[in-house]
């Protein structure tokens, strides 16, 4: 069997950066209780990896994550996950005293400083309940929300503007979905166009994908079905027609039945390490 590797692959730029600053977090507090609030990266080996270094993490959904400040301690620290967070969240961590470290990645933050400079009305197209769309919005809240799993939004909002939106899209999204939104957003506004978009890490691996061989017979796409980045790679996969896998450990590979297969695709979204990347293809390379 033929293994053929998709590039980019391992973490990105955005989760280098997240974990660095939560283990430094731990390194310069030793001593204190270190809190990641929210998943700092969707992917739960990484997540438990960051456990075993001393990082207390807090799943977003098992509770709100106001619910999990106000449990935290005066001198307890609280690392905000790379995807954001609502400003009154920060303040109100400092009020009560708690030591904050921003682990915020920096395409999202570029999204959010450009829709609070702009005087033009902004559509944010982005996935209901994530982390992402949850906090751009609380930040900047005159937004319009397009919601790309139901492709529904406020059109009538939208058409009460007086002036042609600006369009700011998730970090992670497809290009099927984006595509899919600025059609329907141009039904109402002709002119709007796409300020700001897709991290360039998200881009590269999703053109990757969609210039995957012709015989190629299976796909393999290591993350989290809890990544969305990860998860729209799969679907691009599937949507070629080719047999895919989403897996995130080395053991749920080797679970897969790939004895009849010719030529593999092996990718990962941008929260999968590449110790886990390198383990699965020295595997895959051993059948």
């Amino acid at each position: 069997m033929e293994v053929i590797i998709l590039n980019p692959h391992g973490y990105c730029l955005g989760v280098n950066e997240a974990i660095a600053t939560a283990l430094k977090a731990k390194k310069d507090h030793p001593d204190k209780n270190v809190y990641l609030l929210g998943l700092l990266v969707h992917n739960e080996e990484t997540v438990d990896w960051l456990k075993e270094h001393g990082l207390i993490p807090l799943d977003e959904r098992k509770a709100g994550l106001l619910d999990y400040l106000l449990d935290m301690k005066k001198g307890d620290v609280v690392v905000f996950s790379a995807h954001g967070h609502p400003d009154a969240y920060a303040d109100f961590a400092k009020d009560k005293g708690l030591i904050i470290v921003d682990a915020t990645c920096r395409y999202v933050k570029e999204n959010l400083d450009l829709a609070l400079s702009l005087e033009t009305p902004i559509c944010y197209v982005g996935v209901e309940g994530h982390l992402e769309s949850e906090a751009f919005l609380a930040n900047c809240p005159e937004a319009v929300f397009y919601d790309v799993k139901s492709d529904t939004c406020n059109f009538l909002k939208l058409k009460g503007m007086r002036a042609t939106p600006t369009i700011i899209t998730q970090t992670t999204l497809s290009s099927f979905e984006v595509e899919r939104a600025m059609n329907n957003i141009h039904e109402f506004f002709p002119d709007a166009k796409i300020a700001k978009q897709r991290c360039h890490s998200t881009t590269l691996r999703q053109q990757a994908m969609l210039d995957l061989p012709e015989d190629v017979d299976c796909v393999i796409v290591l993350g989290s079905a809890r990544s969305n980045n990860s998860v729209k790679l799969a679907e691009i996969a599937a949507s070629k027609g080719k047999e895919t896998h989403l897996c995130l450990t080395l053991e749920d590979v080797k679970a897969l039945d790939l004895s009849k297969k010719k030529r593999l695709a092996l990718s990962s979204g941008a929260s999968t390490s590449n110790a886990t990347f390198d383990a699965v293809f020295k595997y895959l390379r051993s059948l």
